[in-house]
């Protein structure tokens, strides 16, 4: 009996997203992951997801993809930019770290590539929908990347890290939601997927979650800050910063917020052609 509590297809849709230096090599700094979107009766669309901060000022990026019928990597350069037009869409809302960009579906077919992903209309819950669905504050999570640029030569299979949900918020003037997990989330780990963790027991007349679904991406740390002041002075000498062990997550509808935006960037984009 299979017991993994994370489906192998979730491992695969996630990729480490790099640039190639002048020399050759290749900087790995970020993460991104698939999602598709059922376009017809059997077609879908891929998208490749990540946050702003990663693809911004990029003309191209790197990521790895694997074969379908073996466990051969292939590295591909993927435009992002071209003559200062952004090939991929953006939140609008300036407290939302969410890109998307299509990817072309025939490709992964032609070059027999593994297209591995989040089916985001059945594998995803938005926040209000994992809330009715059990999830909350103390509720299991998993997040799915490559910190500090954690790169098998080898494997294209990420790191996972498990925490729970702190706080889900709103903020009163932005009208923003955010998940705050405790999960321990360094560079590289920008742009990893966020998924539930399947819950087989709850307390009293509350609902246990029991489905790994994607539920939001993450996109930035929260630092705790020591101020250091000289006994004499009064004045502030040093400010050290540290990893508090908690993150920020965008959650899933800002992702299909997005996405709508690019598909719709697309259509323009053909009509003007």
């Amino acid at each position: 009996m299979d017991l993994a509590l994370i489906p192998d297809h979730y491992l695969k849709a996630v990729l480490s997203i790099g640039i190639r230096k002048q020399d050759g090599t290749i900087g790995w700094f970020g993460t991104g992951f698939m999602i598709i979107k059922k376009v017809g009766e059997k077609q879908y669309r891929p998208f490749l997801v990540t946050n702003k901060h990663v693809l911004f000022g990029k003309q191209s990026v790197v990521i790895r993809l694997q074969k379908k019928d073996s466990d051969q990597l292939v590295t591909i350069d993927v435009p992002v930019a071209k003559n200062g037009e952004k090939l991929y869409s953006v939140h609008p809302d300036d407290k939302v770290d969410i890109a998307v960009m299509t990817l072309v579906g025939s490709y992964f077919d032609q070059n027999n590539l593994l297209l591995a992903a989040f089916e985001i209309d059945n594998a995803a819950l938005d926040s209000s929908q994992y809330v009715n669905e059990g999830g909350s504050e103390g509720s299991g999570v998993y997040m799915l990347g490559f910190p500090m640029g954690l790169v098998e030569v080898d494997s294209n299979m990420p790191i996972c890290r498990s925490g729970c949900v702190a706080r889900i918020t709103q903020s009163e003037i932005e009208r923003t939601k955010n998940f705050l997990l405790d999960i321990q989330n360094f560079p590289g780990n920008s742009g990893s997927p966020v998924i539930s963790k399947p819950e087989l027991v709850s307390v009293g007349d509350t609902k246990a979650l029991g489905k790994s679904v994607l539920i939001g991406i993450i996109h930035s740390y929260i630092p705790y800050r020591e101020t250091l002041i000289n006994s004499q002075t009064k004045e502030t000498v040093e400010i050290r910063s540290e990893n508090s062990g908690l993150a920020s997550a965008n959650p899933v509808e800002y992702i299909r917020e997005t996405m709508d935006i690019e598909m719709q960037r697309v259509v323009t984009n053909i009509s003007q052609t």
